[in-house]
This record gives C-alpha cells, sequence and structure tokens, in this order.
C-alpha cells in the first residue's frame, strides 16, 4: 500500500507536461501517514475527506462555479470594483469558467481514481467499502458534468461545426508525470455514457447501506438520483429525468419548507433542502479569501444585517433579473440594496456568513427545487416521451406555491417559458443561469452586448497548457 502514499496531496491527471510539475506537487496539509496509507478505515476516511476538500477550491464551488455563470449570462453584472471577474461580466474573448477549474476537476479525478484502485486491495467491511466506492463514484460524475458543461456542446444544442468533442475521460490514477497517459477527446455522446455509468454505480454501491440524506456535505443515495436527473436533462433523455427524480425525492426525506420559513434556509448552516453541498470549515489549509469569497463576491455587507462596508460586492443582481420577481415573491426578499459604492445596486444574500463566521458558508450543489424543476421541464418539453402538461403544471406550481406567487395554469410555450422563468428566480446567484441558457440554445440577451448560441465563446477555451503539449487535445474553436 505504500505506493498510495501520497493519494490526498498529487493534484490530478494533468494532460501536458508542461503543467505537470505544478500538479503533482506535494502539500504537507494533505499528506497521509506512510505507514497508515490506505491500509485502514482512518486513513481512507481521511483520502476521501482530501478529495472533498478540493471542492471548496475557488476555482471550483469556492467561488467560479457560483459566480461565473451568473456572469456570463444575464442574472449578474460586474461594477468592476476589486478588478475579478470583469471580462466574464461583459463575455470577452477568453474569459470564461477559468484555466483552475479544469485543472481541480481533474485533480479529483485522479484522487477518486487512486482510491478507488486501492480498494480494490483493501481487505476490510464490504458495506464500508461500497459506501466509500459510491461517494467517489458520485464525485467523478460531478465533476466530469462541470468540464462537459464548460468545455464541450450539450447533446440538446451541438453547434455542430464547431463541435470538437467532450473532454478526456482518465479513470487510471497516476503517481509520477512519468506515468500519464495523453488521452484525446471523445464525442460529447461517449462522454454522456461515461457519465451515467458513474451514477449507476454510484446508484448501486450507495443504496446497499444509505437511504435518507443525514449529512448532506457527503454524497448520498438521495443525492447520486439527483444529480442524475440533473446529467439526465442536460442529455436530453427526458424520461430518465422523471424517474431519477422521482427516486431522489423519495430516497431523500426531503420536502420543500413553508413559504414563511424560505428566507431561513438560507440563514442555516446547512440549506434543509440540499441533496449536496460543499462543506466549508476554519482550517490552516482554508483556500478562501477574504477577497475570493462568495460572499465579498456578491455583497458588500459581512452578514444579513451588516451596516458596514466590508467587501466589494462586485458581482450584483441585475436590473432586468430583479424586474422578474414579483412583489409578493419570497424569493425576492433574498435581494437587498447594497452598501457604500453598492447603494444604488442589488446584492444577493444568499451567502452572507450564515454560520456566524465570516467566507464559511456552505455551498448547495444540488437542492430539492431543482429536481422538481428538472422534472416539470422534462414533462413540458414538446416532443419527449414524458410529455404532459398535466405533470408539467403540478411540478411547476410547486415553485409557485412556495414563492407565493399563485398556481399557473399556462399550456403549451408559455408553460415551458414560465418552468424556464422560474427556474432563473429559484436557482439565481447558485451556478445555473448561463449552463441552462447553453444547453437549451438560446442567445444570451444582456446590456454589455448579446452573445449567440454560436458565438465560439459559449465554450470555454481548452487549458493552453493542457493543449498544447498533448496534440490530441483539439482546443475549442475561436482561440
Amino acid at each position: 500500500m505504500k505506493k498510495f502514499i501520497t493519494i490526498v496531496m498529487l493534484a490530478g491527471l494533468v494532460l501536458g507536461t508542461v503543467s505537470c510539475n505544478k500538479l503533482l506537487e506535494v502539500d504537507p496539509k494533505h499528506a497521509i501517514d506512510s505507514n497508515t496509507a490506505l491500509s485502514s478505515q482512518e486513513a481512507i476516511d481521511a483520502a476521501v475527506n482530501g478529495v472533498y476538500s478540493r471542492l471548496r477550491e475557488v476555482g471550483l464551488y469556492g467561488r467560479d462555479l457560483i459566480a461565473i455563470p451568473e456572469l456570463l449570462a444575464d442574472n449578474a453584472i460586474n461594477t468592476g470594483a476589486g478588478n475579478r471577474l470583469v471580462g466574464q461580466g461583459i463575455n470577452q474573448a477568453g474569459s470564461h469558467i477559468q484555466t483552475e477549474t479544469w485543472q481541480y476537476c481533474y485533480y479529483i479525478n485522479n484522487q477518486a481514481n487512486l482510491i478507488l484502485e486501492a480498494l480494490e486491495a483493501y481487505d476490510g467491511d464490504e458495506a464500508y467499502e461500497n459506501n466509500i466506492a459510491g461517494q467517489l463514484h458520485f464525485l467523478r460524475a460531478l465533476v466530469y458534468h462541470t468540464l462537459m458543461k464548460a468545455y464541450a456542446y450539450d447533446p440538446t444544442a451541438i453547434v455542430e461545426p464547431s463541435d470538437r468533442g467532450g473532454v478526456p475521460i482518465i479513470n487510471k490514477g497516476v503517481l509520477n508525470t512519468a506515468q500519464i497517459e495523453y488521452s484525446s477527446r471523445p464525442t460529447v455522446g461517449e462522454v454522456y455514457d461515461f457519465i451515467y455509468g458513474e451514477l449507476d454505480k454510484a446508484v448501486l454501491l450507495l443504496a446497499t447501506n444509505n437511504n435518507r440524506i443525514t449529512d448532506q456535505t457527503f454524497a448520498s443515495l438521495a443525492a447520486a438520483h439527483a444529480l442524475y436527473s440533473r446529467v439526465a436533462l442536460y442529455r436530453g433523455d427526458m424520461a430518465k429525468v422523471i424517474s431519477e427524480g422521482e427516486l431522489a425525492i423519495s430516497t431523500s426525506g426531503l420536502s420543500l419548507v413553508p413559504t414563511e420559513q424560505f428566507v431561513n434556509t438560507w440563514r442555516t448552516d446547512k440549506n434543509p433542502e440540499s441533496f449536496f453541498e460543499v462543506a466549508f470549515v476554519l482550517a490552516a489549509d482554508h483556500s478562501n479569501t477574504t477577497n475570493e469569497s462568495l460572499r465579498a463576491t456578491f455583497t458588500t455587507r459581512m452578514t444579513a444585517t451588516s451596516t458596514t462596508t466590508v467587501s466589494h460586492g462586485n458581482v450584483v443582481v441585475s436590473d432586468e433579473l430583479y424586474s422578474q420577481y414579483n412583489a409578493n415573491d419570497v424569493r425576492r426578499e433574498l435581494i437587498v440594496r447594497g452598501l457604500g459604492g453598492n447603494s444604488s445596486r442589488w446584492e444577493i444574500t444568499k451567502f452572507v456568513s450564515r454560520s456566524g463566521i465570516n467566507n464559511i458558508d456552505n455551498v448547495p450543489v444540488i437542492r430539492l427545487p431543482e429536481v422538481i424543476l428538472n422534472m416539470a421541464e422534462a414533462y413540458a418539453t414538446p416532443g419527449s416521451a414524458v410529455y404532459n402538461e398535466a405533470a408539467a403544471r403540478e411540478q411547476l406550481n410547486k415553485i409557485r406555491e412556495r414563492a407565493g406567487i399563485g398556481l399557473a395554469s399556462y399550456s403549451g410555450e408559455a408553460l415551458f417559458n414560465d418552468i424556464i422563468l422560474q427556474r432563473r428566480l429559484e436557482l439565481a446567484f447558485e451556478g445555473h443561469r448561463f449552463f441552462d441558457l447553453k444547453r437549451l440554445g438560446r442567445d444570451i440577451i444582456k446590456e454589455s452586448g448579446n452573445v449567440q448560441h454560436s458565438d465560439f465563446r459559449i465554450l470555454a477555451n481548452i487549458p493552453v497548457r493542457e493543449a498544447v503539449p498533448n496534440t490530441q487535445v483539439t482546443q475549442n474553436p475561436g482561440y
């Protein structure tokens, strides 16, 4: 087992020699003692916790996966304060999901690969091994879908002349640069097949000893079904959206909180409607600096009730988004005027030191309202095998009723469009809007300049240090 000594601090598989040395640097804060490396449950738990900790990086759920999709779309504007993420706000060529996102997704993939390989030789409790393996397959599915959303077209809206495929699939761990095997870009469909396979494994393994959600900061059976529902929606597999959504809800124990309790779901340490969220903790290796946290990015205040300006709050709610909320919509209560330079701007307060400690708010990755809206959209999609307007309205009205805006009786195109609108309003500033427009094949209409779906800027550029050394990886058009 000693060949796995450095499993947690190993970065991830990269596709170019230029970046290998950096990605394989030893970080002692994530090291495992050589005497116990993956030969005990304690060591395996430490290794798995190291994988989860990667999700906190600024390039992932620490900021970029939440803030950048709002800026690239029409939900947010950048005030320019602090000079962060300015290019994304105006869809500047080359300003998209950033290099670090690719890097950390493959870090996580490599760490998961190494632990899965070690589990094959681990002689321990089978239920424990299944649970760990199930969590790792869930995490691999999550990061591969993240990569696909950013760097490839979605199966529902491929621009054929510009399609260069998906992202490289790497399912073998490496411990040094000599072990790296370069890989090309499979087709979009092939990567989705792989993600489906990962979720099938996660569901099978987590089902052996995992039912209702007890701690949403770890992968669960319900979380795997919820992620499956999301992935299926991006693939246009509407029957799977429904079946997995129903399983997610039935196995989770989750339900929508009453209207009067909604705001409080964003004031507690853990959101009671979360299937899965990234935990942030005070630690020596805490990567979220004051200026790069979601709190500092989205608001000028420390807490929801603060009256003193403490940060730039450079990514704020667009006036157009704010205008879409009904005056009686409880969700609008999460949007307030900023402080100082933002006194005339709207700020979202979903991340405002909920725990009472600055910059360590948990970040919901999959919430119950998303799954409900997934199913509503699947039922309302014309031509789908599960098309059912009555069922779509039923799901939609769960969200509308909880928001306090009344039930809808829409049909046809109006029904579908309201589902997309409610998705925008419900999931605002949670990292969905750009990716929703992209998978729907819709142009981005915004004050700083419209971006057509056929524009090369819809896809992120493969990091140069990956695409140049590895000639098998074809760069996206326009870069």
